[in-house]
C-alpha cells in the first residue's frame, strides 16, 4: 500500500502519461504467466516515462518488496547480520574503512574488546584523521551520517565535543576514519565518498552474478552520496565506463538531462578505476552470506584505486535503477520470479 501511494503521488505530480492499452495488457499477461497478479501498472508507467522504453518485465516495487525480496532473502538473519558493527568481522578478509570505536547496545568496543567510554573518547581525540560517525542499525539513505575533524567540528558553525556526540547517538553507532578516495573519483565531487552500488544475485547453481552497477555521486557539500538527498546516479557498463547520462531521485520524476557530475566533469567517457577488482570482490563476499540471494553492495575506491566495502543491504533494497537501466532482473527474471513465488 505504501509503495502504491508513493508511485501514485509521483505520477500525479509529474503529470506522467498513461500506458497504451496494449502495454497494460502485455504487462499483466506476463506476470500472470509467472504466477503473479499485477494489480496495477503504475511502476511500468513510471519506468517507461523515465527510461523512454516500455518493457513488460519491469519489476514493480510492491511485488519486489512484499513478495520477492523477503522470500529469496531470509528475514531470520536480518537485521542482525547487516548491523554495521558486525560487518568488519563478517568480511574481515576484505578492504574496509578503519574503525576507531564501535558502540553496540550502549557498550564501547575497540578491536573487539570492551572499553570504558573515556577510552573511546581518547581514541577519537587521538585518531589524527578526519572521522565519520553513523548509526549501525535501522539506518539508510545517509541518515545521521556526519563527518567531523580533529577539533570535533561537525560543520564550521556547529562545534561539538566527542562526548556530546556520543550522547547524541546514544547507542548502536560506529566511528571510522574517513576513506581517502581515488583521486579520479574525487574529481566528480570531492566532498563525498562517491560509491558504486553493485547488486549481486546468487543463483541456483551457486554462482554469483552482477545484476547491475551504478555510481552514486554526492551533492556538493554533503557528507554522503545518497541520491535521495540530492546526489545523482549513473549506470556503469561492464568495462567500468559510465553512461552518458545521470539521473536524480524518483521523486523528481525520473526524466533527466544530466550529462555532467556536480564538478562539471563529463560523465560520458569517464571510467571507474580498477572496476574488474570491484566485480571480483563482491562475488567473493556474497558467498559468505548465502542466506541472502540478492545483495546490494556499496563499494568505494580508495586512494590506491582498490575497492573498499562501505556497507551492504539485504532488505528494502532499491530497484529504482530501472529508471535508467531497464528491467531489474535481466537474464534471471524467470528464475527469481519463480523462487519468489514458490517460497511465499
Amino acid at each position: 500500500m505504501n509503495s502504491r501511494k508513493i508511485i501514485k503521488d509521483i505520477l500525479r505530480r509529474n503529470n506522467i502519461p498513461k500506458l497504451e492499452p496494449h502495454e497494460v495488457a502485455e504487462a499483466k499477461a506476463f506476470y500472470k504467466s509467472k504466477g503473479y497478479k499485477l494489480k496495477n501498472t503504475y511502476w511500468h508507467r513510471f519506468y517507461k516515462f523515465a527510461n523512454g522504453e516500455f518493457h513488460k518485465d519491469y519489476l514493480p516495487l510492491d511485488i519486489f518488496r512484499a513478495i520477492i525480496e523477503p522470500n529469496i532473502n531470509r528475514r531470520l538473519y536480518w537485521p542482525a547480520l547487516v548491523d554495521k558493527n558486525l560487518t568488519s568481522n563478517i568480511f574481515d578478509k576484505f578492504n574496509q574503512p578503519e574503525t576507531v570505536v564501535s558502540n553496540i547496545n550502549g557498550f564501547y568496543y575497540m578491536d573487539n574488546t570492551m572499553v570504558k567510554e573515556a577510552i573511546a573518547v581518547d581514541a577519537c581525540n587521538n585518531a589524527k584523521a578526519q572521522l565519520i560517525i553513523k548509526p549501525t542499525v535501522e539506518s539508510g539513505q545517509g541518515k545521521m551520517v556526519k563527518k567531523f575533524t580533529l577539533n570535533n567540528e561537525i560543520s564550521p558553525h556547529n562545534n561539538v565535543d566527542i562526548i556530546d556526540l556520543f550522547k547524541l547517538y546514544k547507542k548502536d553507532f560506529i566511528v571510522q576514519k574517513v576513506v581517502e578516495q581515488s583521486k579520479l573519483l574525487s574529481t566528480l565531487n570531492p566532498t563525498t565518498l562517491n560509491t558504486l552500488r553493485v547488486v549481486t544475485y546468487l543463483d541456483k547453481t551457486g554462482t554469483v552474478n552482477v545484476l547491475c552497477t551504478y555510481l552514486r555521486i554526492g551533492k556538493p557539500g554533503s557528507d554522503t552520496d545518497n541520491i535521495s538527498i540530492g546526489g545523482i546516479g549513473c549506470s556503469v557498463y561492464n568495462d567500468g565506463s559510465l553512461h552518458s547520462k545521470g539521473f536524480g531521485h524518483r521523486k523528481d520524476g525520473g526524466k533527466s538531462d544530466i550529462t555532467t557530475a556536480p564538478s562539471g566533469v563529463l560523465l560520458e567517457g569517464f571510467k571507474i578505476p580498477n572496476y574488474t577488482a570491484v566485480s571480483k570482490m563482491v562475488k567473493q563476499m556474497h558467498i559468505i552470506i548465502p542466506m541472502f540471494k540478492m545483495v546490494s553492495w556499496d563499494i568505494g575506491i580508495d586512494k590506491n584505486d582498490s575497492p573498499i566495502l562501505i556497507e551492504y543491504n539485504t532488505l528494502y533494497q532499491s530497484i529504482d535503477m530501472q529508471m535508467f537501466m531497464g528491467p531489474f532482473l535481466g537474464d534471471f527474471t524467470d528464475e527469481i520470479l519463480y523462487l519468489g513465488r514458490i517460497n511465499s
